[in-house]
């Protein structure tokens, strides 16, 4: 297990590697064409989750608790198995929300305070700088702890645990989709004149709901095919 991650992490980009995740990535579309109403209802639900964890501590409860069990009636309407560990799932979730958001809060107090009580351009800076710092440890927890996530949604992981190899894996290979889409995007872009900026509106609205999803069936055939 340790020699197939190891060279899959250091060689992610090889002919091999790479046509193996190319696989993944197909083998997900044709999975996720099959329920895309369901894509639709999943995309819709975690944008509105996405909206409800700006609530500090509530909202973020609500998210880490959320999260999971759409994914699991996702994966359930796909015929794909799970036999979920929402515990650890939620601590995966929450830990990195929680630290992502934490630092959010402190960039936001730090302007309305510089802008009401505390007229310092320096206390302004450092509180934007320290809460950017924060928000970004909070990110990468969140890429570390991802295979730790949808592991234990699916079954493979039944406790709390940092997967740095699977995890980055993970991300790495969402990289594929991500570029398409962004080539996609390129494309819009130059044709504005042609189409209109309502309908490239209405673009990122549908990427926004139905790119998710597909990521969550990515996940979901990746982690199923690695060797334990």
């Amino acid at each position: 297990m340790n020699d197939y991650y190891n060279n899959s992490f250091k060689n992610i980009f090889d002919k091999g590697i790479f046509m193996e995740a190319l696989d993944y990535v197909i083998k997900s579309y044709d999975i996720y064409k099959q329920k895309l109403l369901e894509a639709f209802i999943v995309g819709v639900v975690m944008n509105f989750l996405a909206f409800i964890a700006l609530i500090p501590v509530l909202g973020w409860y609500l998210y880490a608790k959320l999260f999971p069990k759409m994914v699991v009636w996702y994966y359930n309407k796909l015929n794909i198995k799970v036999d979920p560990k929402y515990d650890v799932a939620f601590k995966s979730i929450m830990i990195p929300l929680l630290v992502a958001m934490i630092g959010f809060i402190i960039m936001i107090v730090g302007v309305l305070l510089y802008f009401f009580m505390i007229e310092s351009d320096e206390f302004l800076i450092n509180s934007i700088i320290i809460g950017l710092i924060i928000m970004i440890i909070g990110l990468i927890l969140y890429i570390l702890l991802l295979y730790t996530l949808f592991g234990s949604i699916i079954g493979k992981v039944d406790k709390f645990k940092i997967y740095v190899k699977k995890s980055i894996y993970l991300l790495l290979i969402s990289f594929i989709p991500a570029f398409i889409i962004f080539i996609f995007y390129i494309i819009f872009f130059l044709f504005i004149p042609l189409i209109g900026p309502i309908l490239l509106l209405i673009l990122e609205i549908l990427v926004g709901i139905f790119y998710p999803p597909y990521l969550y069936t990515l996940y979901a055939v990746a982690i199923e095919n690695m060797q334990s």
